[in-house]
């Protein structure tokens, strides 16, 4: 049995998904997990988690509150999470791809809400996206209720070690998009378009800048589509669009405007083609490419 001890009273949401990974990583059944501030219990502790005052991995000591507190290359300091999936990230995510992709998306940010670094910018719409720490805190004691902190931190690691094993599957599984991807782009001979037998995200093919559209079948299976491929990854703009006079279209108005004779649909925005058939698909990306 593993005695984790961590802080008591308000918890965030690096010390929640700090203690899940351990509770992954043990399993919760061997997992103790006790929240205090008493000294003498922190000493107790098999492993420390963001409290106590010591970075010490050796001795399984991962605060990150003290002077010399370890920094990222890239300037965001380790917090409690990133220290924890630093040290037992790849044993949890089992590979080093997984728990790298999994410290990008989740652990880095955060890591860089607990201490204070903003990552992004408001628009004119004033609006901040949802962060994992905003839902960590729903599972805080309402104000003015006598509910118990430790009841809400026990349920909400419960909801992290869900979250982190289904990052996981799906980290697995864009790994392994990624890999199918670049095997199809390697063997194509033309480049612009690419057509794949499995459904695929454009997005691993912004990396490939010959590409403009891939041609797949759809999820249904009756169907196939032809989807644009992003200029960069922080744009939603494409390198190429279907006629606009396409745009919105369906069914015998697509075809006939399209010459694609089972054209299904067509976005507004032209950035997806949906036909009948693989050659449908393949005839509308033609097109649009010229």
């Amino acid at each position: 049995m593993q005695k984790i001890i961590t802080h008591s009273g308000s918890f965030h949401s690096d010390d929640i998904f700090a203690v899940a990974t351990l509770q992954l990583h043990f399993g919760v059944e061997n997992v103790e997990v006790i929240r205090t501030r008493d000294e003498e219990i922190i000493a107790s502790g098999d492993i420390v988690v963001d409290v106590g005052g010591v970075y010490d991995a050796e001795k399984q000591r991962f605060d990150h509150h003290q002077n010399g507190a370890p920094v990222r290359d890239n300037g965001i300091p380790y917090a409690a999470f990133g220290l924890i999936w630093k040290h037992y990230g790849e044993q949890v995510a089992g590979s080093p791809e997984a728990a790298a992709d999994i410290e990008r998306r989740f652990v880095l940010p955060i890591d860089a809400n607990d201490v204070g670094i903003s990552l992004y910018d408001l628009n004119d719409k004033n609006i901040a996206p949802i962060t994992l720490q905003d839902l960590m805190s729903l599972w805080r004691p309402v104000w003015g209720s006598i509910a118990d902190d430790d009841i809400g931190f026990t349920e909400a690691c419960a909801f992290a070690r869900d979250t982190i094993l289904r990052a996981i599957l799906q980290t697995k599984g864009d790994i392994a998009q990624k890999q199918y991807v670049e095997s199809i782009y390697t063997e194509a001979i033309n480049k612009q378009v690419l057509i794949f037998d499995k459904s695929v995200s454009t997005f691993h093919l912004i990396d490939y800048p010959e590409v403009f559209v891939a041609v797949y079948p759809s999820e249904e299976g009756d169907r196939w589509s032809a989807a644009m491929v992003r200029k960069s990854h922080d744009s939603f703009e494409t390198r190429v669009k279907f006629p606009a006079e396409w745009g919105g279209l369906r069914d015998e108005e697509l075809a006939k405007v399209s010459d694609v004779s089972d054209a299904v649909f067509c976005h507004k925005a032209g950035f997806l083609f949906v036909a009948r058939s693989k050659e449908g698909a393949l005839e509308a990306a033609r097109k649009a490419i010229g």
